[in-house]
């Protein structure tokens, strides 16, 4: 599901706990995100119905790719600003990341492959999918498809750094993995899909 999750969607979903019972749901937040509170009930531990409430918010689905060069050892981040980054005591604001972004209409394969080429300009080959993941469930709804691909450095179609319109302004980092992943733990939080792909991809890397 690219789009906010629907209570339509919640009650039909026959793989949810069918104690479990979506009862009402409201909008708190309608913009760039959509916050919703879900109102639901499921039997407690004597057997009365019990009633709670959930926030959740949604933007809809991600794609994120890390970009490696077998024979340069070598993989492709982006560094732009992050308010959490700031916030937590960074003075530039900047956050080490995965090439990626949101689905759209897309397909995730296709979505990141769009997306690591506006970002870096690197065009990438063949797409290994490592696993669909939440980052923050206790937040949000929002899924994030994670993959890795090769890379050939003779394969760059532009300097990337983003859309500008879309006020993005991304700096591209091609570094070696070992000194890619120390950088990444060295800051004071890491992202976590990045982190995630980077030691994933480490094995495969020693074993090239």
């Amino acid at each position: 599901m690219t789009g906010p999750i629907r209570p339509d969607a919640l009650a039909r979903d026959g793989a949810r706990d069918p104690d479990v019972r979506l009862r009402t749901t409201e909008t708190v937040l309608d913009d760039w995100f959509h916050v919703r509170r879900f109102h639901l009930e499921s039997p407690g531990p004597d057997g009365r119905a019990r009633r709670f409430t959930r926030l959740s918010m949604a933007r809809g689905d991600r794609a994120a790719v890390l970009p490696y060069c077998p024979a340069r050892g070598t993989v492709v981040l982006t560094s732009q600003f992050r308010v959490p980054a700031f916030l937590h005591g960074r003075p530039d604001g900047r956050l080490l990341e995965v090439p990626g972004g949101l689905l759209d209409a897309d397909d995730a394969g296709t979505a990141v492959r769009r997306e690591v080429e506006e970002e870096t300009g690197f065009r990438i080959g063949e797409l290994r999918e490592v696993c669909v993941t939440y980052l923050a469930p206790q937040l949000s709804s929002e899924r994030t498809h994670l993959f890795v691909a090769a890379y050939d450095p003779g394969h760059r179609v532009s300097a990337g750094g983003g859309v500008a319109e879309e006020g993005e302004d991304i700096q591209v980092r091609e570094l070696p993995l070992d000194e890619a992943l120390d950088e990444v733990l060295s800051r004071p939080a890491a992202d976590a899909k990045t982190l995630l792909l980077l030691l994933y991809l480490r094995p495969l890397m020693s074993c090239a």
